[in-house]
């Protein structure tokens, strides 16, 4: 049955392939900055006020830009609506004036969320990504919807890793129109980084989304499979002359007020206080201070079911590691869903101030990011407190990069997590980062640990390749993982083992020929995973197709072939195993996900058949409903019914999600989830009001009972951040 599966699937993708390929673009290169577009921005004497409405003079000195192309779905072709920007500037801010036509008027325009990043593709947007530096690798990103909804990030690796969880002040309103909507924001000059240099030459490029033709405009041509933010793809900005940064100094304090009460015990108030310090200390690096670091405004952590016999991976959530992470990051992921497994992370900041889910107090550290030259540096220094028997620690890390050729790097990274004089874990090693001909990447690093009564066999090793065009996707990588690799501010979920993984896909556009699927994504994948000794443990062959539907929606079907080897009784709950041994086992999966700019939504993912000895099958269900902009609730099911021969047992996971937006400034969100494995119900309620830029003011409710009403936890906790701009 598993080979007739196989044969059929790979019978699809060649009938798919053989019918879409006479309807293929040829595919070459994209063309190199020096050949984009190139525009130039006008200097003004008067400020420009930022109300939306492009009424000031000054707006018809500079050429309007209006020759906007798709990236999606008619690559090239021209765009579909009118878009028309304008780039002024004077000694303190680049202002961007945009009028976004709208054939269909008021009623043409979509827009589902009132929150600050809101998902891009969901939405009516426009953005402007900024390359300052002009080296084609990093830049700024600013994106605005119809109704004032903000997003802004970092561009790092040229658009491969963005980081939206950056901060930064910039004004903006919007106006919505009988002709469309219009666009007037202001971007000091002290929120970004730039070279001194009296001539300013930077990368520009502007991205116009129109969700109800899920329509993509670009004013540089930017194809798929690239984001706008692929910075070497950018037009030329022109003009700038004379502006200066400024001190670029921010000090934030804060003030938190947490009342909580835990099971059987008395309520415990526990003010406190801490200060931020962000300070520019040349035009490329910015260094970050902390005293008594806080985070508990932070949203509470999805709760997961783990099926599996390694740790699950939760998310960093906390605003000061997330901010330029990008920095201390080593390895590359490839394009593909498969690529993106966590089987190594070398810096894991959730190390840092996490002990076993809860919090643990950070005397502060410091922070050095950003560029010098050719150099892209980073520093972290973090120190926590003693914490339920856990010794003050001390946590180090030091990143350095050297760019060279177009937009290739090499560099090293030290990571060293300090108790005291003989108890110590240290991570160091090298990598390097090759782009060539913008379609095929390389990468490998090779690291090693340091541990205390741990020798030889610590070391980890890793190489990538991968060519990723419009119409081919092809990755193979190789990952060894010795079994005394220990990089304890690290994430590796499972030890002692060579792991190899090839992938084919390729991705035709039916056009005409089917219209309400935008894109097809047959692929093959492999991977074969033995321990250092050559012995294999686990083998995946899962032949899968994905599509994105026209109007956003998307999805996919796949069959897997496994096999794993059991050298010791896996538990997959308490008192219940799976006895050693050898397993191949096949099982299906299908996952759907409906438009996501709906009022009603919906969505699921089923997998089913056989698990080891016995059989499997999980249920996810998802319910979307978002009435307007200001309102979307979310309702999560997932289900697991495990059949084996030493017993029979289900698991559920709910999560009920409702945020609300009051205006830009002003939101509520509730977390609410019940997990059967853990047997407790779990509530997390956040007000967040943005008083002034960078200043906040914070009202949380967190509470923890069991399935059976009685409370576990229950704290409040109120929040104050005030930030001083320099």
């Amino acid at each position: 049955m598993g080979k007739i599966n196989a044969h059929i699937l790979i019978g699809v993708f060649g009938i798919i392939s053989h019918t879409f390929t006479g309807q293929l673009e040829a595919i070459s290169p994209p063309q190199s900055t020096s050949q984009n577009k190139k525009t130039t921005a006008i200097r003004i004497e008067s400020p420009i006020t930022i109300d939306g409405e492009l009424n000031e003079s000054e707006w018809h000195l500079s050429k309007v830009i209006s020759d906007f192309v798709q990236s999606e779905p008619a690559k090239g072709e021209p765009g579909s609506e009118l878009t028309e920007v304008i780039v002024l500037y004077d000694d303190e801010n680049i202002y961007i004036g945009v009028y976004c036509f709208d054939s269909a008027g008021r009623e043409g325009i979509v827009v589902n969320d009132f929150s600050k990043n809101y998902p891009p593709r969901d939405t009516d947007h426009f953005s402007v990504v900024l390359d300052t530096f002009d080296d084609d690798r990093n830049g700024f990103i600013f994106g605005v919807t119809p109704v004032g909804a903000t997003r802004e990030g970092q561009v790092g690796q040229d658009g491969r890793r963005n980081n939206f969880d950056w901060e930064a002040i910039w004004h903006v309103k919007t106006q919505i129109t009988d002709q469309g909507w219009q666009v007037e924001m202001a971007i000091p000059f002290r929120s970004l980084r730039f070279r001194e240099e009296q001539n300013q030459v930077w990368g520009i490029n502007f991205a116009r989304r129109i969700r109800r033709k899920n329509e993509l405009d670009v004013w540089s041509l930017v194809p798929r499979p690239y984001k706008p933010s692929r910075v070497s793809l950018a037009g030329e900005l022109h003009g700038i002359s004379g502006i200066r940064q400024g001190q670029n100094l921010y000090v934030k304090p804060y003030l938190s007020a947490p009342l909580v009460r835990l099971q059987e015990d008395d309520v415990d108030f526990m003010p406190d206080v801490g200060l931020d310090v962000k300070y520019g200390l040349t035009p490329g690096l910015t260094l970050d201070l902390s005293a008594n670091t806080d985070f508990s405004q932070v949203e509470a952590d999805e709760q997961q079911i783990n099926l599996t016999r390694f740790p699950l991976f939760f998310p960093e959530k906390r605003e000061f590691f997330l901010e330029n992470s990008s920095t201390f990051q080593v390895k590359r992921f490839g394009q593909s869903f498969r690529s993106r497994e966590r089987d190594l992370i070398v810096f894991f900041s959730r190390r840092i101030g996490l002990s076993q889910g809860r919090a643990a107090p950070i005397l502060g550290g410091a922070r050095l990011t950003g560029t010098a030259g050719k150099y892209r540096l980073g520093f972290l220094s973090m120190q926590t407190r003693e914490f339920e028997g856990t010794p003050s620690t001390n946590f180090t890390v030091a990143r350095l990069r050297r760019d060279f050729l177009q937009n290739s790097d090499i560099g090293g990274i030290f990571i060293n997590k300090q108790v005291n004089e003989s108890e110590y874990n240290r991570t160091y090693g090298v990598d390097v980062n090759f782009q060539f001909f913008k379609y095929l990447e390389a990468s490998s690093f090779v690291l090693k640990t340091d541990t205390p009564g741990l020798r030889g066999q610590d070391k980890s090793i890793y190489t990538f390749v991968g060519w990723h065009d419009p119409f081919y996707e092809i990755e193979g990588e190789y990952l060894s993982i010795e079994d005394n690799f220990n990089p304890e501010v690290g994430f590796v979920p499972r030890s002692g083992i060579r792991k190899s993984r090839g992938e084919f896909s390729i991705k035709p556009q039916p056009g005409k020929t089917i219209p309400w699927i935008r894109e097809l994504r047959p692929s093959v994948g492999l991977t074969y995973i033995t321990n250092q000794k050559n012995k294999l443990e686990s083998r995946d062959f899962d032949p899968t197709l994905s599509f994105d539907l026209t109007d956003g929606g998307f999805g996919w079907f796949n069959t897997r072939f496994s096999f794993e080897r059991l050298d010791e009784p896996f538990y997959i709950r308490p008192g219940q195993a799976i006895a050693p041994g050898d397993y191949q086992f096949q099982d299906f999966g299908a996952r759907f996900t409906s438009d996501p700019s709906r009022v009603l939504g919906v969505g699921f993912f089923l997998r089913g058949g056989e698990f080891f000895d016995g059989h499997q099958t999980s249920f996810t269900g998802e319910f979307r409903f978002q009435p307007g902009y200001q309102l979307l609730t979310n309702i999560s099911w997932t289900h697991d019914d495990i059949d084996l021969p030493s017993g029979e047992f289900t698991t559920n996971l709910v999560r009920i999600r409702a945020n609300y937006s009051f205006n830009t400034n002003m939101s509520l969100k509730t977390l609410v989830q019940y997990s059967s494995t853990l047997g407790e119900i779990t509530t997390n309620v956040r007000f967040n009001l943005i008083y002034k830029p960078l200043s906040d003011l914070f009202l949380v409710y967190n509470e923890r009972r069991t399935t059976t009403g009685e409370v576990q936890e229950r704290a409040i906790i109120a929040k104050l951040t005030y930030s001083f701009n320099f």
